[in-house]
């Protein structure tokens, strides 16, 4: 896998397709596999798009530094990574806290950035509407998983926990959890313990510049994909509320991962949009 100096990190990437740019960014604990497993990268190359994955600082193969860890960290990550393959302003689509990097990038890089679509994104900056995210679905059934093999992460979401828990686990427990999760989910089990090392768990829950108001300021296309049975929903009413050029649509039968939960109903949902975009 190629691989290059951004920001003072070493990034590895892979790009297909040829095209106006489209980058994907993955959410936190999760890597570039995860565009490639579901075939969504395939898809936008093979409808003419150039498309470049990568691993954010910190996981799959990039460099891991101890700090570094706030969006706008990895927006400049990402600006240096653009300049580096001589993009074009390119389409960014995030999951989760990816979606949350692509929209700190258009706000501090512009000319980056021709759109961002964003799925299930929670944005530290919107807290305030969205109370029950230390209670999210989505860390219950984490904490769940944890639960079958005798560890209890907590009630309220703490990502550094998480890591320093995931990071003393015996190696039973560890074979326990892998079988619990999955083929899919062994990679994520892996890379946690590695966060541990840094202050990601932090970071990622830090404003860093997105207020309500920066937010409602983006000036390009948006599309918020969030899912049927997100614990974010009320961000995506807000966006579409307060974002000028915010489309919003519902991906069914998911909970905070459609590319994986329901990869049809996402991958169309994505197709759509950036054709929509792009001919615009």
């Amino acid at each position: 896998m190629p691989d290059l100096m951004a920001n003072g990190i070493r990034l590895f990437y892979q790009q297909s397709g040829d095209g106006p740019d489209v980058v994907l960014v993955h959410a936190v604990t999760s890597n570039q596999a995860v565009w490639v497993f579901s075939g969504l990268s395939d898809a936008l190359a093979s409808d003419g798009f150039r498309v470049t994955t990568y691993d954010l600082r910190g996981h799959g193969m990039s460099d891991r530094p101890s700090a570094g860890y706030t969006s706008a960290v990895m927006a400049e990550d990402l600006r240096a990574l653009h300049a580096a393959l001589g993009l074009a302003p390119a389409f960014v689509i995030g999951h989760s806290f990816g979606g949350v990097v692509g929209l700190n990038t258009a706000l501090l890089y512009p000319a980056c950035v021709r759109g961002v679509m964003l799925s299930d994104s929670f944005f530290p900056g919107l807290r305030h509407i969205e109370p029950n995210f230390g209670r999210s679905n989505v860390w219950l059934d984490l904490r769940e998983t944890f639960r079958k093999v005798g560890v209890d992460l907590g009630e309220t979401v703490d990502f550094t926990r998480l890591f320093r828990t995931a990071a003393v686990l015996s190696p039973d427990k560890t074979k326990e959890l892998e079988g619990i999760v999955g083929v899919l989910g062994r990679g994520w089990l892996r890379q946690l313990p590695r966060l541990a090392e840094t202050t990601c768990g932090n970071e990622v829950l830090a404003e860093a510049g997105l207020t309500a108001e920066r937010i409602a300021s983006v000036s390009c296309p948006v599309v918020a994909l969030y899912d049927e049975f997100s614990p974010f929903l009320a961000t995506s009413s807000w966006l579409e509320r307060h974002l000028p050029q915010c489309t919003a649509e519902i991906i069914p039968a998911a909970k905070h991962l459609a590319v994986v939960e329901n990869t049809a109903a996402f991958t169309d949902a994505v197709r759509r949009h950036l054709r929509r975009l792009a001919d615009r």
